[in-house]
């Protein structure tokens, strides 16, 4: 299993190493200050920017992330666009997708090749901005007057769309209580659905009926996935068996004889992982160990319930030696699963097995291969 581990490494660090051309980018951040990207300036990689006012008129290559409060847009990016500021003003080329999200959006005289997806306060994408996917906005108020290629999906207290407007395919919108203003001489190609969002009437609604039958729902809901889970753990463990045998009966030997030890090394390990990623996220050194940490933790997230259950099982049928081992999973894995139906309790055990499995795999990788009673 060891040599599965190393092979894995390797992979991963082929994987963000031998790609680090690709995904290198050039970080600039500037806490207190402006940035600005001048018209002659070229950048042949992804940009990422933090700062609290950024202008970019140049080029880019690549994709840009943008976080600040004011941001201007008014040179190409050969790529998608992502923003998140107090406002955005843009007025270039964008030959891919735009997010972007803030108080106050103005598209003005804009190319995008790609699709917008917008959320604010404000938003107004004038005549002389040119879509070439769809838009996608949700706003308090929305003013749309450009040529879009394909669809618009609007949700907005007050959307106008202008006379200059020209939707190529169809237009679907919900309004609060102010109606849509759409010009006669705009131009939509395909079908207008409309959804008006109301304010319910609750005078005859059984408030106690719905919440009834909504906790009904939601327990059938909680049944039906538990045995989703159940049947796919049981066939992650069918593989785990067959593939790393040895390896399963030694880990879950560990959560049997080292149980504490195990539980509590889990919880420090999954504690720290978010900071040490993003730590490691950081340095474009510590990438490749960033994404092999990640592949890890994903694997021993989706075996560690099948090791407590293996354990379990085991336990429990100890004086039954004839007593199949796939069985004694099952019959730990079924433990498992109902008590996690339990209301406050199955939060807790959800956690313990989770935690305790977790660190009988990484006590595992770091111990010596020795034969373990399970």
């Amino acid at each position: 299993m060891r040599r599965t581990f190393v092979s894995l490494f390797i992979f991963v660090f082929a994987l963000f190493g031998l790609s680090a051309n690709k995904v290198y980018a050039k970080v600039i951040t500037e806490k207190e200050g402006d940035v600005t990207i001048a018209k002659t300036e070229i950048i042949n990689d992804d940009l990422f920017i933090g700062a609290k006012s950024v202008t970019l008129d140049g080029t880019v290559n690549g994709d840009v992330f943008i976080g600040a409060q004011s941001i201007k847009i008014g040179g190409t990016v050969n790529g998608n666009v992502h923003t998140a500021a107090k406002t955005i003003d843009v007025s270039g080329v964008i030959r891919g997708n735009m997010y972007a999200g803030a108080q106050n959006i103005l598209v003005t005289g804009s190319k995008i090749g790609g699709s917008l997806l917008l959320g604010g306060a404000s938003l107004n994408i004038d005549k002389d901005s040119v879509i070439g996917g769809s838009i996608l906005a949700g706003a308090e108020s929305l003013m749309i007057d450009a040529r879009v290629t394909r669809n618009v999906f609007a949700g907005t207290g007050n959307l106008n769309i202008g006379s200059g407007t020209q939707i190529g395919k169809d237009l679907y919108y919900a309004v609060g209580e102010n109606k849509a203003t759409i010009s006669p001489e705009a131009v939509i190609i395909g079908a207008t659905h409309v959804s008006e969002m109301k304010t319910p009437d609750n005078t005859n609604v059984d408030v106690v009926s719905m919440k009834k039958g909504a906790l009904k729902i939601m327990a059938a809901t909680k049944v039906g996935m538990t045995i989703i889970w159940f049947l796919g753990a049981l066939l992650v463990g069918f593989v785990y068996m067959k593939l790393a045998e040895k390896q399963f009966s030694q880990t879950a030997g560990i959560v049997s004889g080292s149980f504490w030890k195990s539980l509590g090394l889990g919880f420090l390990v999954a504690m720290a992982f978010i900071p040490a990623v993003i730590i490691l996220c950081m340095t474009f050194i510590g990438l490749p160990l960033a994404g092999l940490a990640v592949l890890l933790f994903l694997l021993y997230s989706c075996l560690a319930g099948t090791v407590v259950a293996r354990a379990l099982g085991t336990t429990l049928l100890k004086a039954n030696k004839k007593a199949p081992v796939f069985g004694a999973f099952a019959l730990g894995l079924l433990l498992i699963k109902v008590v996690e139906l339990i209301p406050f309790v199955g939060f807790f055990t959800t956690l313990v097995v989770f935690w305790s499995g977790f660190g009988a795999l990484t006590m595992q990788l770091f111990t010596k291969q020795k034969t373990v009673k399970s």
